[in-house]
C-alpha cells in the first residue's frame, strides 16, 4: 500500500499538491507534529465524499476551495510484499492538520482497483469552523488523535498501552471515557486504518455502530444492542466514538524508516476521537431488488389490466431489470384515479407470479364485486375503495412490544429518528435498555410500566411516521384499554407528552396499585400483609354472557375485557382456573401481573384520571380528528378534564373492544390501520366486523352493514420495511392520499438524499 502522487490533472482548474510530497520528514519529526497539533483544540469536519451522501449543496460549496490537497490511498498487490505503507494514518491526519490550518480542503481518497471510480471511498476534510461559516453540516469531526509504539520487554516504553494512547487522544479531545464509546480493531495497513476511520463517520452519520467492522471490544454504558439498531444516547449530548486501531509486529523491509508504518518487534496503536456532526447518513432505499413496489392506477379495470400485462411483457422480454426502472411507474402513478394496485415482490421472478396472479384477479367476478385481493407477497387491489372518509388510526395496549422490534427502521428514515431524538429522550420512550438488550428475554422481562412506556413510544414513533413521512392523516383514532393514552399522546394533543414518561416510571399507579404488589388488589379484597396474591390472566374462546353467568360464584375473577369472539379473564389465579373448569373451556394464560379493567381498579380511579389531565396544545381543540374512547359512545370533548376522565373510565372498567368497533362504525370509521408495534388488534377488528356485518344482514339491517377492514403497520417475526410496504400498498388500494416521496427519492440517480437536505440558509430541512 501507499500514497499515490497527486493525480496529473487539476480538478476544475484548480492546483492539486500532495500531502505525501510534504511529509518525507522522519517518524520523529511527524510524532512532533502530532503533538504539537493536539496541544490546539482540534475540530476537523469530514464528510463522507460519495454521490450518495454528499448532497449538492455541500458538494457545490466543497468545490468553490480554490486549493486542495488530494491523498489517493491505494492498493498495494498482495504478492508485492516489498510495498509497505508510507505513513501511519495518524502521521497522515497530522500533516493534513497543516494544510487545514492554511484554509486547504483534504480530500482522502480509496480505491482498490476492484471498485468503479464513483464507488470510490472518500473523505472530505476541512477546518470545522469554517465549515460553519460555510454552513456546511459534517457527517463527523476529528476532536483529537495520538499514537505511540508498545515496546514488549523493554521498561520504561514511551507508550505502556493501547489505553494510554487512548486516554492521550481522549484527552486532547476534552472527552471523557465515560461519554465514549469505544471500538477496537486491527489495522496494519493505512489502507485498513482509513477503511476503519470512514466506517466510524459513516456510524455516527448513521446513528448505529453496524457499520463497524472488526470489533475486538465495544465497550458500552448500559448492555444494550448497539451494533445492530440505533445508537442511542443521552438526550442532548452528542455521541462521541474513540477508535483505537492497533498494528501487529510489521518488520520494516524498506531502507528508508519513514517508508514503513512499524519499527522491527514493535505494535503501534493509534486512536482516533470522533464526534456526531449535524449531517445525518442519506436513508436506505425502500425499494431495492428485493423488496419491489410497483403502484398502478387507472380509470378502470379494463386500463388497469392493460398496464399489468406491459408490465408483465416487461419482465418476461428484460434480461437485466432493476429497481431503478421501476421509476417511471412512480412517475405514472395518478394519485386522484379512481382505481389502483400495487404489485409487490422479493425478486423480479416473483414479480413476474405476482403480474400473473394479479391479472388472474382482475379477470374474477368476486373482485369486480368488491372482494378485495392480496396476496402473501403483498400485491393488493380493491375494486371498491374505503377511500379516506372513514380512515382510523388504532391504537394497541400493553404487551405489544418486542425484543429488537424494527430495529432497523432508523436506517431508512434518518430524519425522523433525528427529529424524536430533539424532541425527547428517545431511549427512554422507547425504553431501549430492555428492547434492545443483548439479551432478548430482557424485553419479555418488562414492567408494566415499562411496557406501557415502550407501546406508547411505538405507537408515537409510527405515527409521525404514516404523518410526517407519508402525509396521510386520519379522520377517526381510538385505543384499545392504554392505546387510548398513546392516541392523545401521539396525535399532538397533549402539549408535553414526553413528560409522561418520567411520571409512568415513578408512578404508584403502574408500580404498585394495579400491578407489582397489587396494592388495591389488596384492600379491595382485605387481604392482611402476609396473604400472598397470585395473579394471571386468561384469553378464552367463549361469550361473554357465558362468563358473566358465573362470575357471582368466583368473587375473585373478573371478566376484564370482550373482543370478538374471545375474552380476557383476570384475578385470582387459582379463581380464574376453577371458572374455566366449570365453563369447560381452555384458557391461555398471559402471565402477566395487571389489575387493569377489572374491579379493584375502581379504586385508583381518581389517581388515574388525575394523572391522565394534561395541559393540551393551543390548536388542540381544533383537530380534525374525531377522538374515541371505549367508556362513551360519543366522541371525547377536546379539554383537560374530558380527556382525563375518559381515560381514566377506560382503565377502571371492563373493556368491551367489540362494543368499541362497532361504535366507530356507526360513526363512520371504514379503515382501520393499527398504528404500534406488532398487530394486537388489526385481526380482532376484522373479526369484530364480520360477526356485526353478518349479524346486521341477518337482520336485514343493511344501514349498519358497513364494509371494513383492518391494516397493521408492523408484524413481530417480519421484515419492518416490508410490512410498512404491505401496509401503504392497501392503503393505495382503497385509494388513501399518501406521498410516495419516501418511495420515490432512491429511484432518482444520484439525488440528494430527503434526510440530509440542506437549505441555502445551511439548516437541515
Amino acid at each position: 500500500m501507499n500514497l499515490a502522487h497527486p493525480l496529473a490533472t487539476t480538478h476544475n482548474g484548480q492546483a492539486e499538491t500532495s500531502i505525501a510530497d510534504t511529509a518525507i520528514a522522519d517518524k520523529a519529526i511527524a510524532d512532533t507534529v502530532i503533538t504539537e497539533k493536539l496541544a490546539k483544540p482540534l475540530r476537523i469536519a469530514v464528510l463522507l465524499g460519495d454521490a450518495v451522501n454528499l448532497d449538492s449543496h455541500s458538494a457545490q460549496v466543497l468545490g468553490t476551495f480554490t486549493e486542495r490537497e488530494r491523498v489517493q490511498i491505494c492498493a498495494a498487490n498482495a504478492n508485492q510484499s516489498s510495498v509497505h505503507e508510507q505513513r501511519s494514518l495518524t502521521a497522515l491526519l497530522g500533516q493534513a492538520t497543516t494544510a487545514i490550518e492554511q484554509g486547504k480542503l483534504v480530500e482522502l481518497k480509496f480505491n482498490d482497483g476492484n471498485l468503479p471510480q464513483p464507488l470510490a471511498q472518500s473523505l472530505y476534510l476541512l477546518d470545522g469552523l469554517r465549515a460553519a461559516k460555510l454552513r456546511l453540516h459534517a457527517h463527523a469531526f476529528i476532536a483529537g488523535f495520538a499514537a505511540g509504539n508498545k515496546v514488549t520487554g523493554i521498561a520504561n516504553a514511551a507508550v505502556e498501552n493501547a489505553a494510554t494512547v487512548a486516554n492521550a487522544a481522549l484527552a486532547a479531545a476534552k472527552r471523557s471515557l465515560a461519554q465514549t464509546f469505544q471500538h477496537q480493531t486491527v489495522a496494519n495497513t493505512l489502507n485498513e486504518a482509513f477503511v476503519a476511520l470512514r466506517q466510524g463517520v459513516t456510524a455516527l452519520a448513521a446513528r448505529t455502530q453496524a457499520p463497524l467492522k472488526g470489533t475486538t471490544g465495544i465497550k458500552q454504558t448500559n448492555d444494550t444492542n448497539h451494533q445492530t439498531g440505533y445508537w442511542f444516547s443521552d438526550q442532548h449530548q452528542a455521541r462521541v466514538l474513540c477508535l483505537n486501531l492497533v498494528a501487529k509486529n510489521l518488520t520494516a523491509t524498506t531502507s528508508n524508516p519513514a517508508d514503513t508504518l512499524l519499527d522491527s518487534g514493535q505494535d503501534i496503536c493509534q486512536s482516533l476521537v470522533l464526534t456526531q456532526g449535524t449531517q445525518l447518513a442519506a436513508p436506505k432505499a425502500l425499494v431495492d431488488t428485493s423488496r419491489l413496489f410497483v403502484p398502478i392506477s387507472g380509470d378502470n379495470i379494463d386500463n388497469l389490466i392493460a398496464q399489468v400485462l406491459q408490465i408483465d411483457n416487461t419482465l418476461k422480454n428484460g434480461t437485466d431489470y432493476h429497481a431503478e426502472q421501476l421509476k417511471p411507474w412512480f412517475e405514472r402513478y395518478d394519485a386522484n384515479a379512481p382505481l389502483a394496485l400495487v404489485l409487490m415482490a422479493a425478486s423480479i421472478d416473483d414479480l413476474k407470479l405476482e403480474a400473473k396472479a394479479m391479472l388472474g384477479a382482475l379477470e374474477n367476478d368476486a373482485v369486480h364485486h368488491g372482494q378485495p385481493f392480496k396476496t402473501p407477497a403483498g400485491s393488493c387491489f380493491s375494486a371498491k375503495p374505503l377511500g379516506d372518509t372513514g380512515l382510523t388510526f388504532v391504537y394497541p395496549g400493553v404487551g405489544t412490544v418486542y425484543a429488537n422490534m424494527f430495529n432497523n427502521l432508523h436506517e431508512y428514515f434518518p430524519a425522523l429518528y433525528h427529529q424524536l431524538e430533539r424532541e425527547g429522550d428517545l431511549s427512554a420512550m422507547l425504553q431501549s435498555p430492555q428492547i434492545y438488550a443483548a439479551n432478548v428475554k430482557a424485553a419479555a422481562g418488562m414492567s408494566l410500566s415499562q411496557q406501557a412506556i415502550s407501546g406508547v413510544g411505538a405507537s408515537y414513533l409510527f405515527t409521525k411516521l404514516l404523518t410526517q413521512a407519508f402525509n396521510i392523516k386520519p379522520k377517526i383514532a381510538l385505543g384499545y384499554s392504554m392505546g387510548e393514552a398513546a392516541m392523545w399522546a401521539s396525535l399532538d394533543v397533549w402539549q408535553t407528552p414526553h413528560e409522561m414518561i418520567t411520571a409512568t416510571e415513578n408512578s404508584d399507579i403502574f408500580n404498585h396499585a394495579i400491578s407489582g404488589e397489587l396494592t388495591a388488589v389488596r384492600r379491595a379484597w382485605q387481604l392482611a400483609d402476609n396473604e400472598a396474591i397470585v395473579w394471571n390472566s386468561f384469553v378464552v374462546r367463549a361469550d361473554s354472557n357465558e362468563i358473566k353467568a358465573l362470575l357471582p360464584e368466583f368473587p375473585r375473577a373478573y371478566l376484564a375485557i370482550t373482543q370478538g369472539d374471545t375474552c380476557v379473564i383476570a384475578g385470582c389465579e387459582a379463581s380464574c382456573k376453577a371458572l374455566l373448569a366449570k365453563l369447560g373451556k381452555r384458557g391461555i394464560a398471559a402471565n402477566r401481573v395487571t389489575a387493569m379493567h377489572t374491579a379493584p381498579a375502581m379504586l385508583v380511579h381518581g389517581q388515574v384520571q388525575d394523572f391522565y389531565t394534561q395541559a393540551l396544545n393551543a390548536d388542540a381543540e381544533y383537530s380534525p380528528i374525531r377522538f374515541i374512547s371505549a367508556a362513551q359512545t360519543a366522541p371525547v370533548t377536546l379539554d383537560s378534564t374530558s380527556i382525563g376522565r375518559a381515560i381514566a373510565d377506560t382503565f377502571c372498567s371492563p373493556l368491551d373492544f367489540s362494543a368499541l368497533i362497532q361504535n366507530t362504525t356507526e360513526q363512520g370509521a371504514r379503515l382501520f390501520v393499527e398504528v404500534g408495534a406488532d398487530r394486537q388488534t388489526s385481526t380482532l377488528i376484522d373479526k369484530i366486523s364480520h360477526a356485526h356485518a353478518c349479524q346486521n344482514s341477518d337482520q336485514h339491517q343493511s344501514s349498519t352493514n358497513a364494509t371494513t377492514t383492518a391494516i397493521a403497520c408492523n408484524a413481530k417475526g417480519a421484515d419492518a420495511i416490508t410490512s410498512l410496504l404491505k401496509c401503504l400498498a392497501q392503503l393505495i388500494s382503497h385509494r388513501v392520499p399518501l406521498s410516495l416521496a419516501p418511495l420515490m427519492q432512491p429511484l432518482s440517480a444520484n439525488a440528494a438524499p430527503l434526510s440530509s437536505a440542506v437549505s441555502p440558509e445551511g439548516e437541515p430541512l
